[in-house]
This record gives C-alpha cells, sequence and structure tokens, in this order.
C-alpha cells in the first residue's frame, strides 16, 4: 500500500455522510481522502513521509465553499473609504469633505458601502458630489454594488453626457433636461461609469489577491464561486495558480447581458479548466435590487417600482438560458424579487436541467408561497446570503422594508422553508458586499440577525436554519449546486481532500459562538493551506 501524505487522527469528523455521519480519523494521497474511519483504519496507511497530525479536541469538516463572492471586485476598491454605517447625509457629507481634503485636485475619491439613507432626498447627486470633493472625480458604491453616484468631473472623464443604451433596464439617470443626475442604476450602467476609475497596478492586484485568497483559507475556505466578469480574473488566478499561491478552487461564472449572448456563449464554450479553477456555469441577472427599487416584483414597491424585469423581454432571457443548456452549462440569476424568481424557475422548468451541475437561483430574497416546493421539484438551488440580512431592522425602519411594506417586509429570506420542502440551500457572502467569513454567514443563518450583535432581535426566527443545515450549505449543498456531490462536499474515499479543521465543533456551540471558532487548518487538494499558529 502506498502511503497517506496526510493523516489525521485522533479528531472528531463531521463526515456530512448518512452512510457515517462522524469518524476519527482519516487518511490523504494524492488530493484524495483514501480512509475515513478510526485511527485502527488509518494505520496501514502511514509511512515515512506520512505526514501524521494528532487532532484531539479538533474538528474536521469538509472544505467549507462560498458560492457566491466577488474577489476581484473587493480587489479593485481596496483602496476605496468604507461608508458603512453613515445613515445621515450630514454623516456622509462629512466623510467627503474630510477625505478630499487630504487629496490633490485631481485625485478621484472613491467609496464603497454607502447607505440609501445618507443620499440627498433632492436626488441632485453630482451636484451633492461636486460640493463635498470640491470638483475632483468621485465613485460612490452604493450597499448594493448595483448602484452608484459618480460626481460632474468623474461623469465627464467617464464619457457620461447623457442617457446610453445598455440593452437592458441599467441606466444612467437624467433630469428633466436629459443632463445626468450622477446616479448610475443597475450593472450595465454602473461598469461603464467605474471603468473611468484608476484599477490598481497588475503587481499589486497579484498582491492583493494573494492575501485575499490566504486570509479567506484562515477562515476556513477550500473553494469559491465567482458568479461575475471581472476584467484581469482568469489571468490573476492563472499567475497565482503557476506560483503555487492559489489556496482555494474557483469556480466562475461570467456574466450575461442581453447584448452579449453570442460572445459569452462562445467564450464559455472554449473555457478551458485548469487545475484550481474552472468556468462551470453562466451568471444572468432578471433583476436588481429592493434598496434600489428594481428587484421585480409581484406588486409594485412603496415607491410604485419594481416592475420591470431586467431583460426588456423575459423570451430573450429564457432562449440565452436554452443556448447556455444546450452547452452543458448550468445557469445562476440573480432574482431578488417574487416575479423575478417566479420568472427565473419557469425558464428553468421550460429548458430543461443542464448536463452538468444544477440551475441555481442567485439571493432568492422574496418568494411566493408557490414557488417554495418548485426548488426541490424542478432540482433548483437557491443560492443565498443571510448576511445580507444584517441591514434588515427588526422594527422595519430600514430601506430594504420600507420600499416593501408590511407585511412583505416581514417574509423576506425563506431559507428554512426551502430546506422543509426538500430543497437545497447553498450559502455565501456576496463579498464584498457582506464580510467572507463563512462562520459569520453561518451564524447569521441560524441567528436571522447579526452575529456581533447580541441585544438585536432576529428577523423572521421562523427561517432560521440548524447548525447542520448551515454547514450543509457550505458543503454538501454547495457542491450539489454545482454538480460536484460525487467528488466533494463530504468526507468519504475517494472524495477531493478538502477540508476544513475547528478548534471547536460547529454542530455543537451555541449559534452566537460560531463566529468566532478558531480555525486550527485548512487543507485543499490534500495540501495544507493554512495552519495556525500554535
Amino acid at each position: 500500500m502506498t502511503a497517506a501524505d496526510l493523516v489525521i487522527r485522533g479528531a472528531t469528523v463531521h463526515t456530512m455522510d448518512p452512510s457515517r455521519p462522524t469518524a476519527e480519523a482519516l487518511a490523504v494521497r494524492d488530493g484524495l481522502i483514501v480512509a475515513v474511519g478510526d485511527a485502527d483504519d488509518v494505520r496501514p496507511h502511514i509511512g515515512a513521509r506520512t505526514e501524521v497530525i494528532d487532532a484531539s479536541g479538533l474538528v474536521v469538516t469538509p472544505g467549507l465553499v462560498d458560492s457566491h463572492q466577488h474577489p476581484m471586485h473587493g480587489i479593485a476598491d481596496a483602496g476605496a473609504i468604507d461608508a458603512a454605517g453613515l445613515t445621515s447625509v450630514a454623516g456622509l457629507e462629512d466623510l467627503l469633505r474630510h477625505v478630499s481634503a487630504g487629496l490633490p485636485p485631481e485625485a478621484w475619491v472613491v467609496v464603497k458601502g454607502v447607505e440609501y439613507s445618507a443620499l440627498p432626498a433632492n436626488g441632485r447627486f453630482a451636484a451633492f458630489l461636486d460640493d463635498t470633493v470640491s470638483g475632483r472625480p468621485a465613485f460612490l458604491w452604493l450597499m448594493d454594488s448595483h448602484n452608484a453616484l459618480m460626481s460632474t468631473k468623474g461623469l465627464q472623464l467617464a464619457g457620461i453626457t447623457g442617457p446610453i443604451s445598455f440593452g437592458d433596464r441599467s441606466e444612467i439617470m437624467v433630469d428633466d433636461q436629459g443632463v445626468p443626475t450622477g446616479q448610475l442604476h443597475e450593472m450595465a450602467a454602473v461598469m461603464h461609469g467605474y471603468a473611468a476609475v484608476p484599477p490598481p497596478s497588475a503587481d499589486d492586484i497579484a498582491r492583493l489577491a494573494a492575501t485575499l485568497f490566504a486570509d479567506q483559507a484562515a477562515c476556513g475556505i477550500t473553494g469559491i464561486h465567482v458568479p461575475d466578469s471581472w476584467s484581469g480574473t482568469e489571468a490573476v488566478l492563472d499567475a497565482l495558480d503557476q506560483q503555487g499561491h492559489l489556496p482555494l478552487r474557483v469556480l466562475l461564472a461570467p456574466w450575461m447581458f442581453p447584448n452579449r449572448v453570442e460572445d459569452t456563449v462562445d467564450a464559455v464554450r472554449t473555457s478551458r479548466a485548469r487545475p484550481k479553477w474552472r468556468t462551470g456555469a453562466v451568471k444572468f441577472f432578471l433583476d436588481g435590487t429592493i434598496d434600489g427599487g428594481s428587484a421585480w416584483l409581484e406588486h409594485p414597491d412603496c415607491a410604485g417600482d419594481g416592475t420591470r424585469p431586467m431583460w426588456m423581454d423575459v423570451r430573450q432571457y429564457r432562449d440565452a438560458v436554452r443556448r447556455v443548456v444546450e452547452i452543458g452549462l448550468p445557469c445562476f440569476t440573480h432574482a431578488i424579487g417574487d416575479r423575478a424568481v417566479t420568472e427565473v424557475l419557469d425558464a428553468y422548468q421550460a429548458v430543461g436541467r443542464p448536463k452538468r451541475g444544477r440551475h441555481r437561483v442567485e439571493h432568492a430574497e422574496l418568494l411566493s408561497d408557490n414557488d417554495i416546493s418548485r426548488f426541490a421539484e424542478l432540482d433548483v438551488v437557491a443560492s443565498m446570503q443571510p448576511t445580507h440580512m444584517d441591514w434588515t431592522l427588526p422594527d422595519h425602519s430600514d430601506n430594504w422594508s420600507q420600499r416593501l411594506g408590511a407585511p412583505r417586509c416581514g417574509h423576506g429570506w425563506r431559507c428554512a422553508d426551502i430546506v422543509r420542502a426538500g430543497g437545497r440551500v447553498a450559502l455565501g457572502s456576496d463579498w464584498p458586499v457582506a464580510h467572507y467569513d463563512p462562520r459569520v454567514v453561518m451564524a447569521g443563518a441560524r441567528l436571522r440577525r447579526p452575529a456581533a450583535d447580541h441585544g438585536r432581535e432576529p428577523v423572521g426566527e421562523d427561517q432560521a436554519l440548524t447548525a447542520v443545515q448551515s454547514l450543509a450549505g457550505y458543503t454538501t449543498w454547495a457542491a450539489y449546486g454545482v454538480g460536484e456531490e460525487q467528488v466533494a462536499g463530504r468526507v468519504r474515499e475517494g472524495f477531493r481532500a478538502d477540508l476544513t479543521v475547528f478548534g471547536g465543533d460547529p454542530l455543537a456551540c451555541p449559534a452566537e459562538e460560531t463566529a468566532d471558532l478558531p480555525v486550527a487548518m485548512t487543507v485543499v487538494d490534500g495540501r495544507v493551506a493554512h495552519r495556525a499558529q500554535s
């Protein structure tokens, strides 16, 4: 018998395998798990070159996978000023004046995490920014990352002088005279404006990416799903992989916009899988966000918005979904409003299942009762981000709740209903919208409130996931959502040796303590990607 590369023994192993839920030891060789059981089962696998870890007091789970994040977006904004938590116009104004005072006249002011409640009510955003940044170019990401603001100078540098057709509902907001107000509404418009912001250098991007992925490995993450087409992503992943600095697996799902269908299909069809990363799906947007008034709802929101899909013609969306399925891939569709979710499920039902993987609905914040059981019936996975609820207050005084109004605002993020109906919920962070730490997200899934806000009441407590379900959302259900349930998501012989080793038990500790569980080790492809300092 060839000796194992790694043996972990004396641990509590939560395998997430119904045929053997727990074990005490495991052995790894050539990136795969070759033995699971007790000390006697792994002893024959120990040789002279085997690293043997005595893991008394430690808990091993399948490796944690974040099913929705945008790493290159976060890296691009690494130098941005964070406005999170500022909920008044005066607070945002003070921040902008303070930041601008220390910058050269032509320097860009880039801000992230701007709350909707901090925006001036008159909608004259460019004028507001011109005053607060003293005429400098400025770009402000709103907290949902689907809307942004630019100053007059920034608009000029982006070549934005009036309306632009993007082929979907994205738009440059203008006043009655056709002059841009400074607001960029939805992704195509936002990305058009953001292209004018000077990016970090290639060396800085590589350094920041290596640091980011190392930090994520230190949180127990062994894989991420990236549903975007951020410029430079593939080059960065290739470079890090070749240098041995990619400590996790990456699955890409590039954006599909209505005016880029053929180009996207061609690019995905010819994409070549690498050892640590591959293109495994295509990402669509069928609506926007509730906060921004662009979620597609069964009934308009309290401002009269939410009545239209992001695609001008839903039939064109369905045809594009069919094109993706014909080349063997699944579709990940951003659908936040209940009408959008219904239309996505209808499209998936009409087009059929992909050859590999499963269709997913991204976010699914508001659901019709009739759609709850359809996730299981159609074998569609709900990809959800519990920490998005952090902005939703128990008294429903927040912008999200005010947009929806009662009783809708009390029925968001129905994770438990989907699971009770036999469906699967893959969990993620949507970083940089919310933090990527999976322990925080799992705690949020169980608590229905921010893990660190101990005095805050939960929102929709009946929709809380259990400890086992929240762990499944990062392991078995994450793997199932991309068609990897036969190779990943469990600790089982023949499966990938992607493991997260905790200094406590995520299935036994109180939900309030989950966010603080130490990560002792992270193993990816049988190699230690992170080892905590003793």
